[in-house]
This record gives structure tokens, sequence and C-alpha cells, in this order.
């Protein structure tokens, strides 16, 4: 399901607009929602924020690293005893 329609102050944050996540990353989208509420989000989202040069990958276009780092405030909003902050 999409992370718009299941975390409400995301989707106030996109004010109702599709979440390029959503979109056109569907894979990443539906790996936030099964870690959302866990502790184990923290080192899969933190993942996704940092560029490791050793990995071949693309990265991610500015308007998802804003979703996801948005994603990151409002979980550890929600959930601030989980985040260990390592």
């Amino acid at each position: 399901m999409a992370l718009s329609k299941q975390i409400k102050e995301f989707n106030t944050y996109l004010k109702n607009n599709e979440s390029v996540l959503d979109r056109d990353f569907k894979h990443v989208s539906d790996k936030i929602m099964l870690h959302w509420g866990y502790p184990e989000f923290y080192p899969f989202i933190k993942k996704l924020l940092v560029n490791n040069p050793d990995r071949n990958r693309k990265g991610f276009p500015i308007e998802a690293m804003q979703e996801i780092y948005k994603l990151y405030e409002i979980h550890t909003d929600l959930f601030p005893h989980m985040d260990s902050r390592d």
C-alpha cells in the first residue's frame, strides 16, 4: 500500500500529491512500510540517505531524497525512543 495512504503525516507533507517513492521506487516504498514503526527502520533509512561511493548505484533524484528524509523526520517524531542515532 502507498506510503501516503498509510502515513497521514506524510500525506499532509505531500499535500495529497503523489509520492515519488510510491510512483517510481515501489520496492523502496514497500521496504519503508515493512520497517515502519520498528527499530529496523533507522538502519534501513540511513543507508538510503548516505551516498556510498563503493556501491555501484545511480542514487535517487532530489525529490525522492526529500521524501526519504521527511519520512525519517516523521518516524523520529512518532517513535523517538527507537532511534539509536548510531
